[in-house]
């Protein structure tokens, strides 16, 4: 090969190279710029449930409100409470429900689950989202955070239906555990600082059939009650 044709290859050659470079570098920046908006690097450890806005692993607590910060919070829907949830999955949901409403979450310990737990980090929840939610060590925490706030149980045996309350965006939204072995805590959903017990309605067991009554979805509950409060509440900030 002549010497010009050399040097036309090694240009060709070097010209790819700064090319396949640049392409890489592009790549690299949209991914770095899929950070900023609190996406997760595909590297990060797999106890960490959420990541920061530059993708890197961060505590769950770090991105949490505090009780003080709930409480002060300025909202367009009622707050959303649940006690003591067992079922990662229907936090996790409830979670990305709050995010997506601008709700706030109170969750009251005792809580039956790791906050590492698999069936969580699978709802795909970054610091945005935890942003949204907060822990109250006992119900009286959360009833003395915010004094001047309704709270509305919502239970099968509620009096009134759900449609039947006239929300306000300082309102609390009260959920029991999920069904199972243990009993709803009459202390808590029938107590004094209850202004309101609702349900909401569901066909009634068809006495032919031989089974146990089944109850819906906590995580569902949750977002038939605040959609419909935020309903009423005209979607303020949605769009």
């Amino acid at each position: 090969m002549s010497e010009n044709g050399d040097i036309a290859h090694e240009s060709a050659a070097n010209a790819a190279s700064d090319a396949g470079a640049k392409t890489a570098a592009d790549a690299e920046n949209k991914v770095d710029a899929m950070f900023e908006y609190g996406y997760r690097k595909s590297n990060y450890g797999p106890d960490e449930l959420v990541t920061d806005a530059h993708g890197n692993p961060i505590t769950v607590t770090d991105a949490m409100m505090s009780v003080e910060e709930a409480a002060a919070a300025s909202t367009s829907t009622p707050h959303l409470c649940f006690y003591s949830p067992r079922i990662p999955g229907n936090t996790g949901s409830a979670i990305r429900l709050c995010a997506m409403t601008g709700t706030i979450l109170h969750l009251i310990e005792p809580i039956g689950f790791n906050f590492k737990d698999t069936k969580l980090r699978r709802a795909g929840l970054d610091y945005h989202d935890m942003a949204h939610v907060v822990i109250h060590p006992d119900f009286q925490n959360l009833v003395d955070s915010m004094p001047n706030s309704r709270i509305i149980a919502f239970t099968e045996r509620g009096s009134k239906l759900y449609t039947d309350i006239e929300y306000r965006p300082d309102d609390i939204l009260l959920f029991g555990p999920e069904p199972g072995n243990v009993p709803e805590p009459t202390d808590v959903m029938f107590g004094p600082h209850v202004a309101e017990q609702v349900r909401l309605p569901m066909r009634p067991v068809d006495p032919s059939v031989k089974r146990h009554k089944r109850d819906m979805n906590l995580a569902n509950c949750a977002a038939i009650a605040t959609y419909e409060a935020w309903r009423q509440l005209g979607f303020a900030g949605g769009e």
